[in-house]
């Protein structure tokens, strides 16, 4: 054993034989700095397509006629008031009948995720669409075909606003990514 004085460090010349198999190994290579490059995608924005303010509006605005909707349904249930669309607690429409409303707003959702171009213009034949239930409504339920009507002007007068918010010319950007 070795002896050690107290000023001076110990020798790294003397080795155990258990110790000579752990200081033959390799070393693991130094941690990077950077995390390894990653190809960024390129989007391409074609003219037509809203921008991701526009979309965000979009999508908000579809999924609030949604809810409008069904809270026409519930309002008409807890009144006992029936729709065209819904029919009367006893003789009610069959479903699919009284799921239609809720089509042209679910077709707008799926096309904002998609980025579909010309949504703008989509949304203005969704709110028409929505529009023909209220103004079918207008015979049966006055009040409700009312609100119905409220809704669909609302969806319109946001697709006319994300007008605005279109790409008039194609367009190149990368996307960033955050990491």
């Amino acid at each position: 054993m070795p002896v050690v004085e107290p000023d001076r460090a110990p020798s790294t010349t003397a080795v155990d034989a258990d110790d000579a198999a752990t200081v033959a190994a390799p070393l693991p290579p130094p941690p990077l700095d950077e995390p390894p490059a990653v190809a960024v995608p390129i989007v391409r924005l074609r003219s037509g397509h809203l921008t991701m303010g526009w979309r965000v509006v979009t999508a908000c605005t579809w999924v609030a006629v949604i809810v409008a909707f069904v809270a026409i349904w519930n309002t008409s249930v807890q009144l006992g008031l029936s729709t065209w669309w819904l029919g009367p607690r006893g003789q009610p429409q069959p479903q699919v009948v009284r799921l239609l409303p809720f089509v042209a707003p679910l077709l707008m959702c799926v096309a904002v995720f998609n980025n579909v171009r010309h949504l703008a213009w989509l949304g203005l034949a969704a709110s028409g669409v929505v529009a023909t239930f209220g103004l079918i409504d207008l015979w049966y339920v006055p009040g409700l075909a009312l609100v119905e009507l409220l809704v669909a002007v609302a969806a319109a007068t946001v697709s006319l606003a994300s007008l605005t918010g279109t790409y008039r010319s194609d367009k190149t950007t990368r996307t960033t990514q955050s990491g």
